[in-house]
Order: C-alpha cells, then structure tokens, then sequence
C-alpha cells in the first residue's frame, strides 16, 4: 500500500495535467477569441478607479502564479534528495516509474535521476500555471462584477456630470449609460459562461481526481517521521493540491457572491427622482440580477466553498478506508 500511494499520487498528477493540456490544445482559438474579449473597451473604460482595481488584480495574480509554481518546484527538488540519500547511503533505490533500464550503474543513476525530476517538475509547473490561469480569468471576472456595481450606483451622478460637460440632454446620457452598463453584465456573463464551456469538464476531472490525490498523499505522510525532509516535501506537495482545489472554489464563489450584489448596487443608485420607464427598466434589470452566475464544474459541481469542503470530507473517507485495510 506504501508503494501504491507513492506511485498513485504521481500518476493522478500526470492524469489532470494531461486532462487540461488536451483542453488548452484542443480549444486553444476558444481560449484566444476569450483572451481577445479581456480586451474589450467596456472591460477597459480608463477611469482611474477602475484602472487601480484592475491593476491590483494583475499584480496579485502575478505574485500568486509565481509562489505556486515555485511551491511545486521547491517540492519536486525536494524529492529528488531522496534517492540521493539512499545511494550515499548503499541502500537500494527504487523510483515510482517504470524504467526499462539497470540504474545500479552510476552514470545510469544520474540520467534516471535527471529525468524523473524533468518530468515531475514539468507536469508541476504545467499545472500550476493552468490553474492560475483559470483563476484569472475568474478573478477578472469578479473584478469586473466589483466595477460594474461601483458603476450601476454612481450612474446618476456621472450621467450628470457627463450631460453638463458636453451640453447634452441629462435623460439621453443617462439612458445611454445604462445600455453601456448593461452591455457591460452581458459582457461578463459571456465571459464567465465561456471558461466554463472551454475547463468545465477538465475541473471536474481536477476535482474528481484531487480527492485521491489527497488521499493518497495522506496515507502516506501519516507513516513518515516529521523531522525528516520527505514529510516536509509532502507537506508542500498537499499544500499545492489544497490550493489547487481552494482556487477554483474560492474565485468561483467569489464571482457568485459578486453577481448576487448587483441588484443591490441597482437599488443602491438615486433612482427616486428619475423618470418612471427608467424605474421600470431598472426593476427587469434587478429580476434579471436575481439569478446570479455561478461557474461550475461541468455543469455538474458548483464552485464554491461548500464543494472545497465536500472534497475534503470525500478525501478524509477515502482515506480512513485505507488505513482500516492496511
């Protein structure tokens, strides 16, 4: 069972980097047309609040994208340290891989040994950076649910200073306004149902196969001494698959808890003192609000805090199973 989870947690990794390697080669000119959409003037309208926010978001998801591909290189490092202890030590070496070649030889050693941490570093930092990829995109879209509502309440007092500033009729540049903010929800909406289409199935797979992935790495740290490198190296490898999962649920329950406030912004704007069919326009837009996104896992799994904790509870099963059959 040693040998099992050791080999097991490895090949689940090799299998969800696989899994979103084929979406991002298979739907590559979908991903491109939504890249090219991030582009769009009403994601971009230059005032400076929202030029700040949009700026916090790219520097935080710049930082994160480089602690989390760093977080899997530490830990693949740390990995390779293991069979170098046992050589120096004479005790036999065994990889978690099939290798059709004697390593014993000392030259052979060094070229196995180069090669599983070429391999294990890269399916690391591939899916890392696919991850941080996708929560970007969901962050971006949160960012932008934050811009609109910031939007919908200012709308009157913008509407008023804009319609003094170029002579133009007040009800006009209001109403126009308002079909731009509402351009830009639908913008969004498209956005969010997009990255769903394109990763819904392979976060369905990530989230199947992380439960296992936890679990086996449970089962395996459970025996290790905790002073010694390799439970420090299985620390950080779990602290990388639980960020893996948190990621996706968090910035999807984010982007949900953002959309269900647009309503509120709506109601939050000085709508009194407009006209009634701009009251009446503003009352379909809140119905409209009231079914908020919600990004799932292949139409299937909501990503959301309460998922994150579901999986962790599967994982906790899972593993109690294998330790009764130990």
């Amino acid at each position: 069972m040693d040998k099992l989870a050791r080999v097991m947690f490895l090949l689940l990794c090799h299998v969800t980097s696989i899994a979103k390697q084929l979406v991002f080669h298979v739907k590559a000119e979908r991903i491109d047309a939504m890249l090219s959409g991030l582009d769009d003037p009403l994601y971009n309208q230059g005032l400076e609040a929202h030029e700040q926010l949009l700026r916090v978001t790219a520097e935080g998801a710049a930082r994160f994208v480089r602690a989390y591909a760093g977080c899997a290189v530490v830990t693949c490092t740390l990995w390779i340290t293991f069979p170098v202890m046992y050589r120096l030590r004479g005790q036999p070496v065994e990889f978690p891989f099939w290798i059709n070649v004697d390593y014993n030889r000392q030259s052979m050693f060094i070229l196995v040994l180069a090669y599983s941490y070429y391999v294990t570093t890269l399916v690391g930092i591939a899916n890392t950076t696919m991850d941080a990829f996708m929560a970007t995109v969901l962050n971006q879209c949160k960012a932008q649910l934050r811009i609109l509502r910031m939007e919908f309440e200012s709308l009157p007092a913008r509407a008023a200073a804009l319609s003094q500033a170029r002579a133009a009729p007040y009800e006009a540049v209001l109403l126009a306004l308002f079909k731009e903010r509402l351009m830009h929800y639908e913008k969004i909406t498209e956005t969010a149902k997009m990255l769903q289409d394109i990763f819904g199935t392979a976060i369905l797979v990530q989230f199947g196969i992380g439960g296992w992935i936890l679990c086996m790495a449970a089962y395996k740290i459970i025996s290790l001494n905790v002073l010694s490198v390799e439970f420090a190296s299985m620390t950080l490898f779990i602290c990388c698959i639980l960020t893996e999962l948190f990621l996706y649920c968090y910035y999807g329950n984010e982007v949900t808890y953002e959309s269900e406030r647009v309503s509120q912004s709506i109601y939050s704007m000085e709508w009194r003192r407009e006209r009634p069919a701009f009251r009446r326009s503003l009352v379909l837009v809140m119905e409209r609000a009231k079914r908020p996104l919600r990004p799932a896992a292949g139409l299937v799994i909501p990503l959301s805090l309460d998922t994150f904790v579901k999986i962790i509870k599967s994982s906790y099963t899972f593993y109690a199973v294998l330790r009764q059959t130990k």
